[in-house]
């Protein structure tokens, strides 16, 4: 898992439930010992065993916290990597093209051997897009919170049209609609 996620894991949790949830997230994962730094990558249960801490800490499913975790997340990561997002993109191109212009060379870049998700995108018709979610993982409801925190950076909303899961592959039917 890569450290920046860990890292705003961390950040989102205080901003949203204080530190003092985070203290408790943290210590009922058995991470206490373990600063998460952004350009490090760590075992993938440090996220799980975070997940499921905050689950039971906050009585709220994974799944939702996934969701409200990446659209949270999407501000800062779209700041920290602002130089390699051009400024006529909406949210519909930076979705387009996060894949291979964003996520895959900022992984590769820091890790040649990493093995992120992989997320395609593509357009079905005008503003509305499929977007599949391949993982070991099961963060799917990241990726589409991910999706929200994208549509909302740019100014508009998102309808999901279609969800289904199929052999460990995610697929999501949404359209993006300017914000009223």
């Amino acid at each position: 898992m890569h450290g920046v996620i860990l890292a705003h894991l961390r950040h989102f949790v205080t901003d949203r439930y204080g530190q003092s949830v985070w203290d408790d997230v943290n210590h009922r994962a058995g991470l206490t010992d373990c600063l998460h730094v952004p350009i490090q990558l760590y075992p993938d249960n440090h996220l799980e065993d975070l997940m499921t801490a905050l689950q039971s800490v906050t009585g709220l499913h994974r799944d939702d916290l996934l969701e409200e975790f990446g659209a949270w997340v999407i501000p800062p990561l779209i700041n920290m990597y602002r130089a390699m997002i051009p400024r006529e993109w909406d949210a519909v191109a930076f979705l387009l093209n996060v894949e291979e212009r964003i996520h895959q060379r900022v992984i590769r870049l820091k890790n040649p051997e990493a093995t992120p998700p992989r997320i395609d995108v593509r357009e079905l018709e005008p503003r509305v897009l499929q977007v599949e979610y391949r993982s070991h993982r099961d963060l799917s409801l990241l990726a589409l919170g991910c999706v929200h925190g994208v549509a909302a950076f740019y100014g508009e909303k998102v309808e999901i049209l279609e969800s289904e899961q199929v052999d460990g592959v995610r697929r999501f039917v949404v359209r993006l609609e300017p914000a009223a």
